[in-house]
């Protein structure tokens, strides 16, 4: 999570960024939260400046560099043309309400200053300041900054003038300000400043003079105040986990203590901790450090706090205690057990698969990265996370169950994440031991807790390495289930390939004569045909020095349980960057294989169909179709194609930057899901007891429920 932001003008309206690219809204001061639509073009915003408010509309930055503003309380955007500054990162912005309002905005080289015109639209940009700023802290009717070098300026007139408010113009607190904030009441003012190198600079004379507050720069990057009073402030180390303190002064910065004090499960001192730990920290152990801009004061100074890390925390009392503020925690169980765990709206989980347990209708699952594994014993409307057992619990990538006993589930688990984005498809390095394992895990109690069923040492057994899916012959004998994983490598220093079971997974044997081209073994995905029984095997593509996308994958089958495979994809687009594929229910010749878009293989991406078993393909959906059907600008990569079990006319593809398409035509023509609200898709599966309804998983938007079509 990061730059959280509240209104100066309702502390009820508050907001925070994702770097998976969500951004969040909530009218309740953070006790619930709506994802704002990705087609609002709030992109790239965790390393946006915060939130500038005005009485009547918000702006803010996105992209890097372009405004973008909101007239009705950020429910709603609207991105402006591109500014003076070009394509200079906008690294601060601030309001100056007036009329009319105007915004300042500054880059490394220069401060812009533009005035909203009537349509609500800032322009005539015009530069006021020579060299980037620190914040622009108002107070009593001046602004105040500090630009590149040191030197304290000052603007009586809401920033079309500046002048040096230092005796002499020379630099007034020794070095570079990295953050700047300040208030005022009755008795005066206080400004504080961060100074690298130098430490925490404060003056109480306009900036006349300054006296050092605090020894030592130890990154504190953000200093964040509420401007009606002069005691209290904050200051944030950023920009790297060694410094991960928030500080606070109650005494104007004469003295700083740490008011965000997080114990660690391998701590072994608690004492004096005031933080209610999330559950990736109890469950998982993850640490923390601050994300940059992590702080947001309430600007009425009534104690409320929220500050970003890898989830989001609140405070109510200024600092003196804070609460995770992800999920509303229903209980935590006696003996250890976890948390069980209800949405607030605040997603930004990826998933790659929804489950419906065949056996149980309450119970439901979610097979995830970076968690593992999550459970629901009520439909889904609570969560508990359930990896325990598993050696490897940062990634779930594919579940099966067996049909025939309740409660028995297996797993292709995983330490490395993300795969077959782009990020993960380079070659496994297995010298990086922890992230190249993983393996098959099974389940005797509905995925509470999980088990390696065969022995890691023995002759037998499944390779610790990167497992990617695993497949069940629901035809094979209960006593003796037919199992195959995937195992994501190279096949040069790994042993990559696919690996077969004929005892419910306790034994494993190679099999995968002919699969593969020599150099690039990442399977991804193997599939039992359920009219034909032909296993396939999806290999997805593999980048990285020297063979950036220059070695096929694609689609492979084996009409012999994976004794001899037949390439079904040679020489087509699709080979590059195959991400995923789907079986018509209706006819065993009809299959779809989604692909992303390679470089060296530009436009390449999209959806494949072939009608005759894999003889030929034509590609039903194009980057070109995606861009007119949503109306992007630019190419895709399309990561999952699912076909309606009930109607195979009804066909899903998600991609990562346009959303949810379908096609009611069986792929001939396809239609943007323009209600769906966020951009990266993963999959979509169906509620078994209304068909009507389906489950999306999202890369970073966590997971949705709605209607099959819009018009639903």
């Amino acid at each position: 999570m990061y730059v959280p932001s509240i209104s100066p003008y309702d502390a009820r309206l508050v907001f925070v960024a994702s770097d998976m690219g969500g951004v969040y809204r909530s009218e309740d001061g953070g006790g619930s939260w709506r994802l704002i639509p990705y087609r609002q073009g709030l992109q790239f915003t965790q390393v946006s400046p915060p939130m500038a408010h005005f009485p009547g509309r918000i702006a803010w930055i996105t992209q890097r560099n372009r405004v973008t503003v909101s007239d009705d309380g950020g429910k709603t955007w609207r991105t402006q043309p591109e500014g003076p500054w070009k394509n200079a990162p906008v690294t601060r912005l601030a309001a100056v309400p007036g009329s009319p309002d105007a915004l300042l905005a500054s880059t490394q080289d220069a401060v812009w200053r533009g005035e909203f015109s009537a349509s609500g639209q800032p322009g005539a940009w015009r530069q006021v300041i020579d060299g980037g700023s620190s914040e622009i802290v108002a107070l009593g009717g001046w602004l105040y900054t500090f630009v590149r070098n040191g030197e304290f300026l000052a603007s009586p007139d809401g920033g079309r003038t500046w002048k040096t408010a230092a005796p002499g113009g020379q630099p007034s607190v020794g070095g570079r300000v990295a953050s700047l904030a300040g208030g005022m009441d009755a008795e005066g003012m206080v400004l504080l400043a961060s100074v690298e190198g130098v430490g925490i600079m404060r003056s109480t004379d306009g900036g006349q003079s300054w006296s050092r507050g605090k020894a030592g720069f130890e990154n504190e990057r953000h200093l964040a105040m509420a401007p009606g009073q002069t005691d209290v402030a904050y200051a944030a180390q950023t920009n790297g986990v060694a410094h991960k303190q928030l500080l606070r002064t109650t005494d104007g910065g004469r003295t700083w203590d740490k008011c965000f004090r997080m114990a660690m499960p391998w701590d072994k001192v608690s004492f004096g901790t005031n933080v209610e730990r999330s559950w990736v920290q109890t469950q998982l152990g993850w640490g923390y450090y601050l994300t940059s801009n992590p702080l947001a004061v309430n600007p009425a100074g009534d104690g409320l706090l929220l500050a970003t890390q890898g989830d989001l925390y609140a405070s109510r009392d200024g600092g003196d205690s804070w609460q995770q503020a992800m999920s509303a925690v229903q209980h935590a169980a006696d003996g250890g057990a976890a948390p069980v765990l209800s949405s607030i709206g605040l997603e930004v989980t990826s998933a790659w698969a929804y489950l419906h347990d065949p056996h149980d209708p309450q119970r439901q699952y979610i097979a995830y990265t970076d968690i593992g594994f999550a459970r629901s014993v009520d439909q889904g409307r609570s969560w508990t996370w359930s990896a325990k057992g598993s050696p490897w619990t940062n990634t779930f990538y594919d579940v099966v169950f067996d049909p025939a006993t309740p409660g028995r589930m297996y797993a292709a688990a995983s330490m490395r994440h993300d795969i077959p984005h782009a990020q993960e498809l380079f070659p496994t390095n297995m010298k990086f031991a922890i992230h190249a394992m993983g393996g098959v895990v099974a389940s005797d109690d509905h995925g509470a807790t999980w088990r390696v069923p065969y022995d890691p040492k023995g002759g037998e057994a499944l390779p610790s390495q990167t497992c990617t899916t695993v497949a069940l012959d629901d035809r094979s004998p209960p006593e003796a289930r037919v199992l195959y994983a995937g195992l994501y490598g190279e096949g040069d220093d790994d042993r990559a390939g696919v690996y077969k079971s004929v005892d419910g997974g306790r034994s494993w044997r190679t099999a995968s004569r002919g699969l593969g081209t020599p150099g690039n073994l990442h399977v991804y995905r193997l599939r039992i045909h359920p009219a034909t029984r032909e296993l396939y095997c999806l290999i997805t593509g593999i980048s990285g020095k020297g063979t950036n996308f220059t070695i096929p994958g694609g689609l492979w089958k084996s009409p012999d349980g994976g004794e001899t495979w037949q390439n079904l994809t040679a020489g087509s687009p699709l080979a590059w960057w195959a991400t995923n594929l789907a079986f018509d229910p209706a006819d065993a010749r009809v299959i779809y294989v989604s692909a992303a878009t390679a470089p060296g293989h530009w436009l390449e991406g999209g959806v494949y169909k072939t009608a005759d078993g894999g003889r030929s393909w034509k590609q039903v959906l194009s980057d070109k179709g995606i861009m007119q059907a949503a109306g992007g600008d630019s190419f895709d990569h399309t990561m999952a194609v699912v076909v309606h079990p009930d109607n195979p006319r009804l066909i899903y593809a998600g991609t990562t930057l346009h959303g949810l398409l379908y096609s009611t035509d069986g792929g001939e023509s396809w239609r943007h899901f323009a209600g769906f609200p966020f951009a990266a898709i993963t999959g979509v599966t169906f509620d078994p007891a209304d068909r009507k309804r389906m489950i999306v998983t999202t890369f970073g938007g966590g997971v949705w429920s709605g209607p099959t079509l819009p018009e639903e």
